[in-house]
């Protein structure tokens, strides 16, 4: 009967199929126990008990097999020959089996998100281990007591935005008598500061007295996040004196004269900015000038050229250039160029709310 591998020259040896035909085997032999071991722990249990080694539990164990298994049934199809004939049914299966292989591959890959950390009490381990899943912004957690490569669930955890809080060791564990008390940031907390114990705990667990545990063991608890330094503030002369300066500055950076809008001179001395109110009691002082100059186009960008070297933040809206700051004395610098219109520049300055 014509098969697959009739038209195949006869060297080199087809040795290699059945190589490979024995290994997909083995693995989907091995594989399958791995399954079916992990069903009858569980069954056994009604579900409370599960394998967990290292970092992998039953569930990933299971995928991972899972994965395995059709992996070596796809290659099992691929090489093995056959009639030409069941080349109708054995294309569709083989594609079929590639396909699922593909599929549990991403599946796994995409909940793949777990963390297993051991609970901490006071540097020692306790006999529990937590494991904190997430998926997009949910995030949960078991509680397991572990007796060698099995685990029992005992308590389950829920958190925000997947947040993981044990491996992130923003949590507290006290010892109570017979208990271990336990609480927990629901949420990432930036400051990274210890998790307050003036309420009911979480939760409560039987302290495990039959067996030796471990000491000298750190919860991995992170390093606070630094917070921003805080912005400086300015009295009102300060403000004031800040705003002048770079005004002057930006008209000394002009090419040619500088005229007003009615055609004269303009000297930044005579210049009067405004102060209004803001926040509580703060002042805040503001500045609106228009001009004219030999070359509006290079001194616009001459312009923008000394507010970027004092340190100001760019910044473009509604064909204007922005320039802003949170630290320095002028909150927000706003100049456009309108030749086309008016003939001239408009300049907008406010210095930051200073304390009056």
């Amino acid at each position: 009967m014509t098969t697959e591998s009739d038209n195949e020259s006869p060297t080199p040896s087809r040795s290699w199929r059945r190589i490979a035909l024995l290994l997909a085997g083995a693995i989907l032999f091995c594989s399958t126990t791995v399954l079916v071991t992990l069903l009858i722990v569980s069954t056994a249990s009604d579900g409370a008990t599960s394998v967990l080694i290292g970092a992998v539990d039953s569930e990933l164990l299971s995928g991972l097999a899972l994965i395995a298994a059709l992996a070596a049934l796809a290659t099992g199809l691929c090489v093995i020959p056959v009639p030409r004939l069941w080349l109708i049914l054995m294309i569709p299966a083989r594609a079929v089996a590639i396909a699922a292989t593909a599929l549990a591959g991403i599946v796994c890959f995409l909940t793949s998100s777990s963390t297993v950390v051991p609970l901490v009490a006071n540097g020692c381990e306790t006999g529990y281990v937590v494991k904190e899943e997430s998926f997009l912004l949910a995030g949960w957690g078991t509680i397991y007591r572990q007796d060698g490569v099995l685990v029992t669930a005992v308590e389950r955890t829920l958190s925000d935005d997947g947040y993981h809080p044990f491996a992130d060791g923003a949590y507290t564990v006290a010892e109570d008598g017979a208990s271990l008390r336990v609480w927990r940031n629901f949420s990432f907390d930036y400051s990274a500061a210890p998790v307050t114990t003036d309420r009911d705990p979480d939760f409560t667990l039987p302290k495990l007295t039959d067996r030796a545990l471990a000491c000298g063991v750190s919860t991995g608890a992170r390093t606070p996040i630094p917070s921003a330094p805080a912005a400086p503030t300015y009295g009102a002369d300060e403000a004031r004196a800040g705003l002048e300066n770079m005004v002057a500055a930006s008209l000394d950076a002009a090419v040619g004269p500088v005229h007003d809008s009615a055609g004269q001179l303009l000297d930044a001395d005579e210049l009067s900015p405004v102060s209004t109110a803001c926040g509580e009691n703060g002042t805040r002082i503001g500045l609106g000038l228009t001009f004219e100059t030999a070359d509006n186009g290079a001194t616009l960008a001459r312009i923008l050229k000394v507010w970027d070297a004092a340190g100001y933040a760019p910044d473009r809206a509604m064909q204007e250039d922005i320039r802003f700051s949170n630290a320095l004395p002028v909150e927000k610098m706003s100049i456009r160029d309108s030749t086309s219109i008016d003939g001239l520049i408009h300049m907008q300055v406010a210095s930051q709310c200073s304390a009056r």
